[in-house]
């Protein structure tokens, strides 16, 4: 089960330079509520939990980036946390575009929204308020998963190799720098050239080029683009997560670098491919609480109930995402089960954001000329 086309992980194509800077812009900071905050008798966090009824009469709405993944999100996660609190728990789209208006209004409707780590990072204190820890149980988060003060994380999955088995089935790709040579592995490559500026596909060629992705340097990025750009013809452009998919599905490309729920879906329509474990990149979404959020303690609450192994895992279940608590056992079938990028963690590598945060406009620009094929 896949996230649609609303997702940043499967943005609709925009077209031309000057709209893809629009999704380039920095945060600047926001008003907040001067009402004072709510008090609620919550006690101690521990995740999956929250006392009955403690947040009858209180509205959340929940930023989603729809479909069947935020559906599977409201039955998993909020429709049970609306049960047990006694909350009213509304549902709407993400868009960061309306997010910046309402913070910098001072009139903030979104309690919860679901982003990018890299997206939290970027507006952590501006966009986004910082979490009080102390009121959300992360004993059971995957380490290394918490990467800003203002996240906590959503769901696990990555940016990995999908490889045709019928091409390749008794010779596997296994290392990046597979995925760029095409005298061992020949056929067509499918990369993302969405205008979602995307981090993970430079880390993947700086990676084939033998670089620690904790080391990098600015004039690292450029090199990055040209790995792909040097495949040529072999090489083909994808710019949602469904058009990746279909590409896979289709035979168009022999490989593909794609979202791992996207090649799930492939696999799961009956497509020959497989995933490759070796030097993945780890991708995690953040639960963001926007900046100037009139009711902070009963968002946390929400996010710590969200948190928990039972309602991990029914996610997991309904999304085919990995869930974040390291103790929830979803009921996986035999297909499922291969792509679980919970069960490859220790061969997966985790972003640099401190590095893309400080670099973002040289990454930026850099993307824009590849996304637009300039």
């Amino acid at each position: 089960m896949l996230k649609n086309s609303r997702s940043r992980r499967g943005l609709a194509a925009v077209a031309g330079a000057a709209a893809l800077a629009l999704t380039l812009i920095g945060c600047s900071g926001g008003g907040g509520s001067s009402e004072p905050a709510p008090e609620h008798d919550l006690g101690k966090p521990v995740a999956g939990e929250i006392k009955e009824g403690a947040l009858k009469g209180v509205t959340l709405t929940f930023a989603g980036s729809g479909g069947i993944f935020q559906d599977g999100q409201t039955e998993a996660l909020w429709n049970p946390f609306a049960k047990a609190s006694g909350a009213t728990f509304n549902q709407d789209a993400f868009d960061a575009g309306k997010l910046k208006a309402m913070v910098d209004s001072g009139n903030v409707s979104w309690d919860i929204v679901n982003t990018t780590q890299f997206d939290t990072a970027r507006g952590c204190g501006t966009l986004y308020e910082e979490y009080d820890m102390s009121k959300v149980d992360t004993s059971k988060v995957p380490e290394g998963t918490i990467t800003d003060k203002c996240m906590v994380p959503q769901i696990l999955y990555g940016l990995v190799v999908v490889y045709n088995t019928e091409k390749f089935g008794d010779n596997p790709p296994t290392s990046a720098a597979d995925f760029f040579d095409t005298k061992k592995f020949p056929g067509k490559r499918t990369v993302s050239q969405s205008t979602y500026v995307d981090p993970q596909t430079v880390e993947f060629a700086l990676t084939a080029q033998g670089k620690d992705v904790k080391n990098l340097k600015v004039d690292d990025i450029e090199g990055a683009f040209d790995m792909y750009k040097d495949l040529g013809d072999n090489v083909i452009g994808w710019t949602t997560g469904a058009q990746a998919q279909q590409q896979l599905e289709a035979g168009e490309a022999v490989m593909g670098l794609v979202w791992s729920g996207r090649g799930y879906g492939a696999a799961a329509a009956g497509a020959p491919v497989a995933p490759m474990w070796d030097e993945w990149m780890i991708m995690v979404d953040s639960n963001g609480i926007p900046k100037g959020v009139k009711d902070k303690d009963a968002a946390f609450a929400a996010v710590n109930y969200s948190l928990g192994a039972e309602q991990q895992a029914k996610m997991t279940e309904l999304t085919s995402y990995g869930g974040v608590n390291v103790d929830a056992k979803p009921n996986l079938d035999d297909t499922l089960a291969k792509w679980m990028t919970t069960e490859h963690l220790d061969t997966g590598i985790a972003p640099n954001v401190d590095f893309w945060v400080e670099n973002y406009d040289a990454l930026a620009a850099a993307w824009a000329g590849w996304a637009t094929g300039n």
